[in-house]
């Protein structure tokens, strides 16, 4: 299986069409030295990032990104930018970190300085099986007990939403928002302090200890620092971290053209919308800014997929409206990696001396990261951290290869006949 430090997509991005800003900054061109290193310019890194220079404003903080800003994982999700707490390890605990993505969620935004949200959008969990209603009605439960907004949708209120005949009923999620992800990333990046500097495509090659701090290697220089932070997720392993407990897993999206009016008026009538499935494995659907549809779905395990990917999706956006089938084939499709654990819990902390992670989304990325690099920075400077362990929990260990691979193609497998009609 790869381990590589850094991503090497096949597929360029979709959401970036409209957006060809100028780098950020220049790769690193020789050695440097500083406080720290973070590796990798997604929200976790960023976060992290913008909390040390806040907190120590002398510090000279260094990023390094393998890709331009917004050109890897972070700019390659779907743009749900979450609040709600779908899932928890430790249901009790899930009304505290409820409240802990809200917070993280309104700093971002002020951070970013982003128009504010469409207030006609909206987000919604949505099931096309019994089984999948049954789940929402734990999951409606779950999220009342825990203080969490939502209220209920039948399937005619969900047609008149999103223009589908398929789905049967949904809960909403308000308090959530729809960005354009690379939007997003980008403006993060532009508003960080002056104590940052930002490298853009200028990859961490290797890691390693050195007179009492730390050494990366890149391409082109060395970057020397007492304190590493290391939030490019899955490619950790890359660098020696993680092995043990994370696997990268890739999922993948595809996006319509610009719909006609009268596609718009079918499927946005009512204005913006984002679907979540009532499954883990079922399919993604969300409308654009610019008036696409994009579809979400498929995994596979620490490898890029190909040209069949691109059918498959679809194939799934054609079950949902086929009034448009062979009208609106998908103009583009790519891929993005995600790092899971084997129990959902981040590999998060000091790993060894001066060396900290923040790795294992599991999916859940843009609050939830922007949240765990916060609380990580506040670690390294022996601040008041959040204790993650005891909200997420601990990473339980894995197989090695090929237990591993079997093992997670025997539960994907399962999962999927499960989904039935979700994917």
């Amino acid at each position: 299986m790869s381990s590589s430090p850094f991503p090497a997509y096949v597929q360029p991005c979709g959401w970036d069409k409209a957006l060809e800003p100028p780098l950020i900054s220049q790769p690193l061109q020789a050695d440097h030295r500083c406080d720290a290193i973070v590796i990798g310019a997604g929200y976790t890194g960023l976060a992290i990032a913008k909390r040390l220079a806040q907190m120590r404003p002398q510090s000279i903080i260094c990023v390094l990104e393998a890709e331009r800003v917004g050109g890897g994982s972070p700019g390659r999700n779907s743009g749900f930018v979450l609040e709600t707490t779908l899932s928890a390890l430790k249901p009790a605990h899930a009304a505290t970190i409820f409240k802990l993505y809200r917070q993280a969620h309104q700093d971002m935004m002020e951070h970013a300085q982003l128009p504010p949200a469409d207030q006609t959008s909206q987000i919604f969990k949505a099931a096309a099986t019994p089984r999948g209603e049954a789940a929402l009605l734990k999951l409606a439960d779950f999220l009342q007990a825990s203080g969490q907004p939502c209220q209920p949708l039948d399937g005619r209120q969900l047609q008149r939403i999103t223009g589908s005949t398929y789905y049967r009923s949904a809960i909403t999620l308000p308090g959530n928002r729809l960005v354009n992800p690379v939007h997003l990333i980008d403006a993060i990046a532009r508003r960080l302090p002056r104590s940052i500097s930002v490298h853009e495509n200028t990859p961490a090659l290797s890691l390693e200890r050195h007179r009492g701090g730390w050494r990366v290697q890149t391409p082109v220089g060395q970057v020397q620092a007492p304190q590493v932070f290391l939030a490019n997720n899955a490619f950790a392993k890359g660098l020696g971290v993680g092995r043990s407990r994370s696997v990268t897993i890739y999922t993948y999206a595809g996006i319509t053209p610009v719909l006609n009016a009268q596609e718009r008026a079918h499927t946005s009538a009512q204005g913006q919308w984002g679907l979540l499935p009532a499954h883990r494995l079922g399919t993604t659907f969300r409308t654009t800014d610019d008036g696409r549809l994009l579809v979400r779905g498929m995994y596979s395990y620490e490898k890029e997929g190909g040209a069949e990917i691109q059918d498959i999706l679809q194939r799934s956006l054609s079950k949902r409206f086929p009034d448009m089938q062979g009208t609106q084939q998908l103009e583009q499709w790519w891929g993005g990696s995600t790092s899971l654990t084997a129990n959902g819990a981040p590999l998060w902390g000091e790993l060894k001396p001066g060396l900290f992670a923040s790795i294992g989304c599991n999916g859940v990325g843009i609050v939830k990261g922007w949240l765990l690099g916060g609380a990580l920075a506040d670690l390294a400077l022996q601040q008041n951290a959040i204790d993650v362990e005891t909200l997420f929990g601990r990473p339980s260990w894995m197989p090695p290869e090929p237990f591993r691979q079997l093992g997670f193609l025997a539960v994907s497998t399962l999962e999927k006949q499960l989904a039935g009609g979700e994917r």
